[in-house]
This record gives structure tokens, C-alpha cells and sequence, in this order.
């Protein structure tokens, strides 16, 4: 059995605020804080998008996911983890299967900045070589097992390669859909942004309205404030917290969570009505968001 208590697991569109409550809820003294760990959640199913599903939680998949965030937890002093995984966000059948007391925290950013970010981070990060950061793939050598360095020497060989004009994509950027390489080639960047925003929101939404109250929580990054922070510390069942009421204090700020959409051009907003435009008008009109 698992020595993990009710794992908190934060979700959401790629820049729509997942590390900004991450960051709040990691200041708190019960819980340890595992940074994105992408190669973890991928073991046993490296070949695949991440477009996981539950029967991709094969008993092997879920013995040595959790033995991993154990050894995260210990020595830790927390009783608790708190991770965030943009990932996640479309693969919350195959986290449940994984951890299936896991608290959800979804939290929501106005659509359109939230794609026009995305691309920003597409534009800014996905070209080869210079995208890689080293600390970044120091830890990613740690959470893979040595059966999963084969596959991802492969995946910084591939940017390398594009790199110095070899062929292939310089570099993918968020949640890896189907066929993302492909879309890289094919379409634009904020194209992709779109569907990865689409994917994200979606996905999320359909698999954890499924899921017991006590176990999934929707908030709005714009409309976050004090009583939001409440709402989530009681829903994750955390105790009050000064570290938290401090950090939120002094390091949150969403004033300018919409500010892209303010020099979003006619082509740019045709080109996000045309592959986001409905779940944009639905996540704007529907009347039972939990926090409205």
C-alpha cells in the first residue's frame, strides 16, 4: 500500500496560473513540492503522447510512480505532496488510476491570454538546442529510471539535430498530443497553442466533474483572492497556514493574468475563434462554474 496521504495535485492549461498556486500552496508546512516531474509520470509508457489513460496505469506504472513520490516525501518533514504537471491536465483518468484518493485543483485563466501565452512560450523556447536548460535536464536525469534514458537521449539528440538542420522539430513545447511533431511542422504556433489549450481545458473539465466533489475544485485565476485561497486550503483539508496568507501576500499578483489579449490583432483573434472560438464561448457563458 501506498505511504501517500491524498496526494494535491494542481491542473490546468499550460500558463494559466498552475505555478502561481503551486507556489502558494508549497509554502505550506505540511506539504513537500514536487516540481513538474515529466519523466516520472511517463514511465512504462515513454513511446506515448501524453495522452495517458487508465489502463496505461498497468500495476508496474503505479508501483513505481508512487514509489518515486514516496521517496520525494521522505525525509521531506511534510506528511503531504503538493505537485503540478500541465500534463496532467489531459490524462486525469490515467492520475486517478494512479493515485485514486488524489485531490484535483483545476485552476482556470481567461482563454485567449492563456493561448496567447502559450504561443509566446513556443515562439520563446521550442528551437533546439538553446531551449534546453540544464538545471531543468539535471533533474529530469533524476526521475528517469535508467530504462527511460534510451528514450530521451534520443528526444535532446532529436533537437540537437534540427538544431544544425538535420531534420526533425527543434523542440516541443507543453503537453505532448498526438501527433504534436507533426502539428509542429505543419502549423503555426499559436494554432498549436490553441489545441493544446483546448485539450487541456477540456479534458480536465470532462474527467473531473466526473470525480466526487470532495475531490475536484475549479478556480479562477482572475478572480483570485483571499477566499479563493480558502476555498482551496480547505478543499486540499489543509489547516491555516501564516506561511501561505504570507506568500500570497507578497508574491501573488494577477493584475496582469489578461494583459496579451490587450495588443491581440484581428489575425491573430480570427485564427483563435476558428480553433478554440467554442470552447472559449462555452467556458464564458456556462452558469455552474463552482466559483461564480
Amino acid at each position: 500500500m501506498s505511504a501517500l496521504n491524498r496526494p494535491i495535485i494542481i491542473v490546468g492549461a499550460p500558463r494559466s496560473g498552475t505555478t502561481i498556486l503551486y507556489r502558494l500552496l508549497r509554502a505550506h508546512p505540511d506539504l513537500c513540492d514536487v516540481p513538474e516531474p515529466r519523466i516520472a509520470w511517463r514511465y512504462g509508457n515513454d513511446g506515448k503522447s501524453d495522452l495517458l489513460r487508465p489502463e496505461d496505469a498497468r500495476p508496474e506504472v503505479i508501483a513505481y510512480i508512487n514509489r518515486w513520490f514516496e521517496a520525494q516525501l521522505e525525509g521531506s518533514g511534510a506528511n503531504r505532496i503538493v505537485e503540478k504537471t500541465p500534463s496532467n491536465s489531459i490524462r486525469m483518468g490515467f492520475v486517478n488510476a494512479v493515485f485514486p484518493d488524489a485531490c484535483f485543483v483545476h485552476i482556470l485563466r481567461d482563454g485567449v491570454d492563456s493561448i496567447l501565452s502559450i504561443r509566446a512560450s513556443w515562439d520563446n523556447h521550442a528551437s533546439g538546442i538553446h531551449s534546453i536548460q540544464r538545471k531543468l535536464w539535471k533533474q529530469r536525469l533524476k526521475e528517469a529510471s535508467p530504462r527511460q534514458y534510451i528514450h530521451y537521449a534520443k528526444e535532446v539528440a532529436k533537437r540537437v539535430l534540427a538544431k544544425r538542420g538535420v531534420g526533425g522539430v527543434a523542440g516541443v513545447w507543453g503537453p505532448r498530443l498526438p501527433g504534436i511533431e507533426q502539428m509542429a511542422k505543419e502549423m503555426s504556433s499559436l494554432e498549436i497553442a490553441c489545441l493544446q489549450w483546448r485539450w487541456s481545458v477540456e479534458h480536465t473539465i470532462a474527467d473531473g466533474r466526473n470525480l466526487p466533489a470532495d475531490r475536484y475544485l475549479e478556480v479562477d485565476l482572475e478572480g483570485f483572492d483571499r477566499t479563493s485561497l480558502d476555498r482551496v486550503l480547505a478543499h486540499c483539508e489543509l489547516d491555516p497556514s501564516p506561511n501561505v496568507v504570507k506568500e500570497f501576500h507578497e508574491t501573488f499578483d494577477n493584475s496582469e493574468s489578461a494583459a496579451r489579449r490587450k495588443a491581440l490583432s484581428p489575425e491573430d483573434r480570427e485564427t483563435i475563434d476558428r480553433w478554440a472560438g467554442p470552447t472559449l464561448a462555452w467556458l464564458e457563458t456556462r452558469q455552474d462554474r463552482t466559483n461564480s
